[in-house]
């Protein structure tokens, strides 16, 4: 077996105690959830649309900017306080930490 075979065969099984970990699990299902769920995907096409809308006014200097402003705080505060997203966001975190410290374990072993 060649140095490269065995490397690819270690980064598999890592991959798999990954994805067997409860929280990267737990992460996957609220993914598929968020990504999923038809009212959250049409707020996130507003909030983007409303993006867009702000740079416009601020670029014409439009007066109307404001009120779209608040518009778009109230949905983002919305979207980001609906259960679902707040569940995804905080196991993204977590299994981002994971990942993270795995990372850094590698990297000090090389050192």
């Amino acid at each position: 077996m060649n140095k490269l075979t065995r490397i690819e065969e270690l980064a598999q099984k890592l991959n798999q105690e990954i994805l067997g970990l409860e929280v990267v699990q737990e992460y996957q299902k609220y993914e598929k959830l968020v990504l999923n769920d038809e009212k959250l995907k049409r707020l996130e096409k507003e909030l983007k649309v409303l993006q867009k809308k702000i740079v416009n006014q601020k670029a014409r200097q439009d007066d109307d900017v404001t009120k779209t402003i608040q518009e778009y705080q109230e949905k983002k505060e919305y979207y980001e306080n609906h259960p679902l997203v707040v569940n995804y966001l905080y196991l993204q975190n977590e299994v981002n930490e994971i990942l993270q410290t795995i990372n850094q374990q590698i990297n000090n072993a090389l050192k």
